[in-house]
């Protein structure tokens, strides 16, 4: 039988639900919203879903929180500073730790992003997915070309310098020329990491039950390998599927998950592993 010397490294992810539109390509646990947001009720629950685990973990410190959804920046500043107190409060969390919050180009501003600055989001990771507008309409997206560049800029000025963008290949139509321009628009920003994925029809999708014109096999594969390319040509390591990192610039968190680290998981639809 195989024993553990150590503990592995432990983390936490926060799931929040709510979006401004259902995108027709997503299944992931998502609710639009239709009502004012009780934000200190929701968070209220997710604590008291983390204090049930609290005594599975005495003891240890977390690495790495993710504040993933759904859309977490629909949340004020306020909320999301309350409920990482919240957690501070009730787990320690290592110093220097990462601290992932999800956000949507369509739902931020200045402000919004130095609150979560100082609440102690110390890693963005923006959905562009596309700087087409055509494309952007196409995929149910609530923002265009110029909220996209417009909310990267706000968030370099707001002083992210540890910033992922997320980027979709293989559009309905897309050509390798419109996939590389989306590429390369993100890598002038120099971002210290992209997600870089290819759409993928899932069940249960608006996108499923509809007959998009997608790019074949052969044109994915040739999307596929010049982006590699460009993306090494400019500094950026793959370290998996669709993750790209400058340097040392990781995504600690994922990196948890991929090396069957521990980790809790709080709020609607989320789950830990320990």
């Amino acid at each position: 039988m195989f024993h553990f010397t150590t503990l592995p490294p432990l983390s936490l992810y926060i799931h929040i639900p709510w979006c401004v539109r259902k995108c027709p390509y997503c299944d992931f646990n998502f609710h639009e919203i239709r009502v004012d947001l009780n934000e200190n009720e929701y968070i209220a629950a997710m604590l008291a879903d983390l204090e049930q685990d609290l005594p599975r973990v005495y003891g240890r410190s977390v690495r790495s929180i993710f504040i993933g959804g759904g859309t977490p920046s629909v949340l004020s500043p306020e909320a999301i500073d309350n409920l990482l107190s919240a957690v501070r409060a009730r787990l320690p969390v290592a110093v220097g730790a990462e601290i992932t919050l999800e956000a949507n180009p369509g739902t931020v501003d200045s402000g919004r992003f130095l609150g979560m600055r100082s609440a102690g989001i110390n890693r963005l990771s923006l959905g562009i997915q596309s700087f087409n507008d055509t494309a952007l309409q196409r995929l149910g997206r609530i923002h265009g070309r110029f909220e996209a560049i417009s909310a990267l800029e706000m968030a370099k000025q707001a002083g992210f310098d540890n910033l992922n963008l997320d980027l979709m290949f293989g559009l309905p139509e897309q050509t390798v020329e419109m996939a590389l321009a989306d590429l390369h628009t993100a890598m002038r920003f120099a971002p210290s990491h992209l997600s870089w994925y290819e759409l993928t029809i899932e069940p249960n999708t608006v996108f499923y039950h509809q007959s998009e014109p997608l790019p074949d096999d052969e044109l994915l594969w040739a999307m596929q390998t010049a982006g590699q390319a460009d993306l090494a040509d400019q500094g950026y390591f793959q370290y998996e599927v669709s993750a790209y990192a400058q340097s040392d610039r990781y995504c600690q968190h994922n990196l948890n998950y991929w090396q069957f680290g521990d980790y809790l998981g709080i709020g609607a639809g989320a789950h830990k592993f320990i």
